[in-house]
């Protein structure tokens, strides 16, 4: 990307662009719901196939995910 881009990113985000590619998806809800003061929501859309809330418990990064399935799979 274009550095002005860059810098229009960390300016509006507060965070630089390596701190934005390192964070969890949850890391960013929660910096940029106390930095604005609104809450911040992620919608998806997609057609709804089986049951329930595959979100029902917000955002989970890739360790959590992991963690969840060891857990699941008794390692």
């Amino acid at each position: 990307m274009n550095r002005k881009l860059l810098s229009s990113i960390a300016k509006k985000a507060g965070l630089t662009p390596e701190q934005i590619r390192s964070a969890s998806p949850e890391e960013l809800r929660t910096h940029l719901t106390k930095k604005t003061g609104k809450r911040f929501v992620v919608e998806t859309k997609f057609p709804w196939i089986g049951r329930g809330n595959v979100l029902r418990d917000g955002l989970m990064d890739s360790g959590t995910i992991n963690q969840s399935i060891d857990e699941i799979l008794g390692a």
